[in-house]
């Protein structure tokens, strides 16, 4: 398989039709954040919640699936009432 090098890639990208250049915009961004480390991109408060979470768990304060589940439908019945 060859190298391809960025002038390829932008000779190719400039031969295609603008109708389709947003499409590959967007397929570029997907590129950059699937090969991304998506933990460098959680906020503060995302980082407090999984760092909440696992202090939870080394306490060994869990609540089963099925008792989750039936709390947010309580919760959810309860508040469109």
């Amino acid at each position: 398989m060859n190298t391809v090098t960025p002038s390829q890639v932008t000779k190719k990208i400039n031969s295609l039709p603008a109708s389709l250049l947003q499409e590959v915009d967007k397929y570029i961004d997907f590129l950059n954040y699937k090969y991304s480390d998506w933990a460098e991109q959680l906020s503060e408060d995302q980082i407090l919640l999984i760092e909440k979470g696992t202090k939870d768990i080394e306490e060994n304060k869990l609540i089963p699936h099925k008792e989750a589940k039936k709390r947010i439908k309580d919760y959810i019945k309860n508040k469109s009432v």
